[in-house]
């Protein structure tokens, strides 16, 4: 959330491959729908794992780029608006991953989690994790909690993904494999918690200033793997 006239600032460097006022332009709208509104999509000069990573920014009061424009990291691509389906001014951010060889935009299905993207703030760090059943298999609207071991406060609460594998679902990271994600947490030990069918389940993890720090909480043995 943001005032309206807010600068939205690009990402990391690229190539502008999608600015249009999806509400009222002819053909204007992002893959078919105008919940987007105003809506600018950078395509990076660095990939991931062979594929090319795009970014997406919506509700834009304003795109004051075009269409094959270069940018720079921090430069100003727009302002933060309410166009489009919205409760409210706000930068809506995504991060696709394409296919390998293909310049398309990808689709929202091709969608992962910013957070794991998005550098935290000064003494903070990343909590991501896995939420599982007793044979593996990740658990869908699960509440989550983390909780200081310091203070013994709530620092931030979050939801385990929902709707999977519908096509229109977050994918978890290729290499986290992650349920769930909760960025700029501080630095320090402390407790996560789901409710899992009525059952209890914490894990801890270590939170390490700039990292992210990974927890698995599951029925059948709860575990925490500190990792960069």
């Amino acid at each position: 959330p943001n005032p309206i006239g807010e600068t939205v600032r690009a990402a990391g460097d690229g190539t502008v491959v999608w600015a249009a006022d999806g509400l009222r332009v002819q053909g204007g709208s992002l893959q078919d729908t105008y919940s987007y509104g105003n809506v600018v999509v950078v395509q990076h000069d660095f990939g991931y794992r062979g594929r090319p990573i795009f970014t997406l920014y919506a509700h834009l009061a304003l795109a004051n780029v075009v269409p094959g424009q270069r940018v720079q990291t921090g430069d100003v691509i727009g302002l933060v608006g309410n166009t489009g389906r919205v409760t409210g001014p706000h930068v809506h951010f995504e991060v696709r991953l394409g296919e390998a060889g293909s310049n398309d935009v990808p689709t929202y299905a091709h969608t992962y989690n910013p957070a794991l993207w998005m550098v935290p703030y000064v003494g903070t760090g990343v909590i991501a994790g896995r939420v599982i059943d007793s044979f593996g298999n990740p658990i869908s609207d699960v509440d989550v909690t983390i909780r200081s071991r310091a203070t013994g406060q709530t620092v931030d609460t979050t939801t385990t993904y929902v709707i999977q594998n519908t096509g229109v679902d977050v994918n978890a990271d290729p290499i986290w494999d992650e349920n769930f994600v909760v960025g700029d947490i501080p630095a320090g030990r402390h407790e996560v918690i789901a409710d899992i069918g009525g059952q209890r389940v914490t894990a801890i993890g270590e939170v390490i200033e700039g990292t992210t720090a990974f927890v698995e909480l599951t029925t059948a043995q709860p575990t925490a793997t500190p990792a960069s």
